[in-house]
């Protein structure tokens, strides 16, 4: 997918299939967090085919037996930005059980810390009284259901006609890991790493986050995994910028608005809003703009702005400031939605599209506050 293709040289396919080692990469920053590189070792061992793993969550691999604690110890690490190991009952596309030993680390941007994937590779493990007798073959990565999301289903849609076979002796305590085998699907994800750093495009990424990027007077980093996700479900045309960083960059862009806008989201990410302005941009709306960001206020203006091919469009922008759990100002969203020339937004109409706005803005809001300390855990209600 072009996430791997933009992050990562060529070269990085051939090292990874002699290195033997059987992972997948997903991208936190995408609605759903999918698979965008998936191993042929994946692909033998699950059954399923690049077309059919590629652009989605690896949910699909769960089944009725797989344990719903083991998910969320997953899930919290993904929140958390933080490595974890775990044994996960997976199933192949035919519906066949098979127990893992999962262990998945996040890929940092060297530019701002931000987490730009996560890796996993597995080892797959013969639960039987042979405790001794392990796959040498490293397989799969199984992220976890998205955030805020009910409980997915065992399958995906498209295979609702397969039946899954889970034998009565596929319990936890049939499965017994080694501390050898720790340590090796340890090292493995370790080469997996290192072979992403050495072989990625611009800036590069890492495998420890980045030490000195600006954070705001609630300590809060560029922005983490856990929002990430909340905010790929968004389905608006919006960003988020930080004002706490200097002149106040775009840290999220949806894909609608990308869309919108042509601009891919390395080209959005770290860049003030300002680039969408162009010859015929009102300056009086641009310094509306500017007063009410400084005056930490809400407002809506509309104002001609360009996409990257330089199409001029109307934009009718809803600016809101977004504040955290301490009350602070935390980011800004704004909004954008195309309009005519001509047309007059309907701004107290139930079924103007700048109620739609409003929902974008209350969603973000949502996911911000439920936030707290660094923005990697969420506030768990007594």
């Amino acid at each position: 997918m072009a996430s791997f293709k933009a992050a990562y040289m060529d070269t990085l396919r051939e090292a990874l299939q002699r290195a033997e080692i059987n992972f997948v990469l997903t991208d936190p920053r995408i609605q759903d967090n999918p698979i965008v590189y998936a191993s042929d070792g994946f692909l033998r061992m699950t059954g399923y085919t690049a077309e059919e793993v590629l652009g989605r969550n690896c949910r699909f691999l769960q089944g009725p037996a797989t344990n719903r604690h083991t998910i969320l110890e997953i899930r919290d690490a993904i929140r958390e930005e933080m490595p974890c190991q775990v044994s996960i009952l997976n199933y192949t596309k035919n519906g066949k059980p098979f127990w893992n030993l999962f262990h998945m680390a996040p890929v940092y941007s060297k530019e701002d810390g931000r987490v730009v994937h996560f890796v996993g590779v597995q080892t797959p493990i013969i639960a039987t009284s042979d405790h001794d007798h392990l796959c040498s073959r490293m397989e799969c990565f199984c992220a976890p259901p998205a955030l805020n999301a009910p409980s997915p289903p065992s399958v995906h849609a498209d295979d609702d006609s397969r039946k899954h076979s889970t034998p009565a002796d596929m319990d936890e305590d049939s499965c017994e890991v080694k501390e050898a085998d720790k340590d090796k699907a340890k090292s493995s994800v370790n080469l997996v790493l290192s072979e992403l750093v050495s072989k990625c495009r611009g800036v590069g990424v890492t495998e420890t986050r980045c030490t000195t990027v600006a954070a705001g007077p609630g300590g809060e980093r560029v922005i983490c995994s856990s929002l990430m996700l909340s905010l790929t479900k968004v389905q608006q045309s919006f960003v988020l910028a930080n004002p706490h960083l200097p002149d106040s960059p775009v840290v999220h862009a949806s894909e609608m608005f990308l869309r919108l806008t042509g601009y891919s989201r390395d080209e959005v990410v770290g860049r003030n809003c300002r680039f969408l302005q162009g010859p015929d941009t009102d300056r009086r709306a641009v310094q509306l703009i500017g007063e009410s960001l400084r005056a930490e206020k809400s407002f809506t203006v509309k104002l001609l702005n360009y996409r990257k091919d330089k199409t001029p469009f109307w934009n009718l922008l809803h600016i809101a400031p977004v504040r955290s759990c301490a009350g602070k100002v935390a980011f800004f969203i704004g909004v954008q939605l195309e309009v005519s020339s001509v047309e007059e937004p309907c701004l107290g109409s139930e079924s103007s599209p700048h109620i739609k706005q409003l929902g974008a803005v209350g969603a973000v809001r949502v996911a911000v506050r439920s936030l707290q300390g660094e923005g990697l855990r969420r506030v768990h209600k007594s």
